[in-house]
């Protein structure tokens, strides 16, 4: 699945696709940091029906807020809604918080490169039934490495289709 994405792009969208259809979630979004900048951050969303109304927000994340602690710590993190609304970082969910979809219960993974080094995180909220589970943890886990091996594949053709361009 991820082998046929040609662009860090494609393989962003396919993923947060794919996690919100496979584990059954309303809201998924992923982000992929471009040399550590947020500021050039390549991004992705995918949402059900039941956020249509918000399919035109087009704030990208900006590196800070709880999604931060996922890059921070580069490990999945599990919330419910209580958990979630408590969590001392979802107040500093970023400058367009007040515009985002409402978020209900939170599930996210990071990318990891080559090196051990975090290169961005996919997200899920509003699972259609319940809390997400540890199972949806290690599915979203699993699908975020998939993911961060095609992402350091498409990194490492682009560098050497560059190198070959410039000459020796």
């Amino acid at each position: 699945m991820l082998d046929s994405a040609r662009s860090l792009a494609e393989v962003l969208q396919l993923v947060t696709e794919t996690a919100r259809e496979l584990i059954g979630a309303h809201q998924a979004a992923a982000s992929l940091a471009v040399g550590g900048d947020w500021a050039r951050a390549i991004h992705a969303v995918s949402l059900s029906e039941k956020y249509a109304a918000w399919r035109s927000y087009d704030q990208p994340p900006d590196g800070s807020g709880i999604y931060r602690l996922v890059c921070q710590l580069n490990r999945p993190m599990r919330l419910g809604q209580a958990e979630l609304e408590g969590h001392p970082a979802w107040r500093g969910f970023g400058k367009a918080a007040d515009r985002h979809p409402p978020m209900r219960g939170w599930l996210a993974a990071p990318f990891i490169g080559r090196g051990g080094r975090n290169v961005g995180v996919v997200q899920l909220s509003d699972k259609y039934e319940g809390d997400f589970t540890e199972k949806d943890e290690v599915a979203l886990t699993h699908l975020a490495r998939l993911a961060s091996l095609r992402i350091e594949n498409l990194r490492q053709s682009a560098r050497a289709n560059r190198r070959r361009s410039t000459g020796p």
